[in-house]
């Protein structure tokens, strides 16, 4: 009988020692990827010091230019991301609803996700002018991510669901709201994570070939220039924008498990 709390207790040292080795291996890779850092900005001297790009990024945090440049760019961002998550979790819902509308546009989808959207860019300036241009392009690099995950999580969904919601006479709008969407939460998080950061990218990539304003601009001019330090501050900046956000979208997605 003695025995009996040591062995409940048991699980929580085992999650515990597991949060523990978690934040340590975290700590030890950021540690890790700075020293690597540094050893290249001494070889390479494209690569300026981490020191010095961090003393950079905050100086041009002070500056009003960039705070513009910054807020256009991600500004963008965020358009081409809702755009996309509607739009794709749209197309997502009917094409794993709906056997005839997978055979018909499945392929195209396919072939439309294995194009370098990047070259479509020279037709969508026209078109869309500048600003919309640039959030068309976060758009469809935004959009297939949650479309793909969240197409086949209605699709894998098991058969029981809808024997569910019949047998409880739910409307389809109940049926979706309180039995699907629940159910397909988990692949339409890893499809909003992975649909944030690309939105980014899409955005910046756009602006590298025409624009006004925007990051993508400012590492451009920094790059032509040869002002490396600026080049690799704003580089920076994205990274850590993007790799926070999904980063706390990860651990909410962690959550719903």
């Amino acid at each position: 009988m003695t025995t009996a709390p040591a062995a409940t207790d048991a699980p929580a040292i085992r999650v515990g020692d597991r949060k523990h080795a978690a934040l340590l291996g975290s700590i030890g890779l950021a540690a890790l990827a700075l020293v690597g850092w540094q050893i290249a900005s001494e070889l390479v001297f494209v690569i300026p010091a981490p020191l010095a790009t961090v003393r950079t990024l905050l100086a041009n945090l002070t500056t009003g230019s960039y705070l513009v440049d910054a807020q256009v760019t991600f500004q963008n961002s965020l358009v081409a991301f809702l755009l996309g998550a509607l739009i794709g979790g749209a197309a997502g819902l009917v094409l794993g609803l709906s056997r005839w509308a997978r055979i018909v546009f499945e392929p195209l989808l396919i072939a439309l996700n294995g194009l370098p959207k990047i070259v479509l860019y020279p037709v969508l300036l026209p078109i869309f002018h500048l600003s919309g241009a640039k959030v068309v392009m976060g758009l469809m690099f935004a959009l297939f991510p949650i479309l793909i995950n969240v197409a086949i999580g209605v699709r894998e969904l098991p058969p029981v669901y809808r024997k569910l919601a019949r047998s409880v006479n739910a409307s389809g709008w109940q049926t979706l709201v309180h039995i699907i969407l629940p159910a397909i939460r988990r692949p339409l998080l890893t499809g909003v994570r992975l649909s944030v950061s690309l939105a980014v990218v899409g955005v910046v990539l756009s602006e590298f070939f025409a624009t006004r304003r925007g990051l993508g601009r400012v590492v451009l001019q920094a790059y032509s220039s040869g002002d490396y330090l600026n080049m690799m501050a704003t580089i920076l900046l994205l990274v850590s924008v993007s790799f926070v956000l999904s980063l706390l979208l990860w651990r909410w997605e962690r959550r719903m498990r």
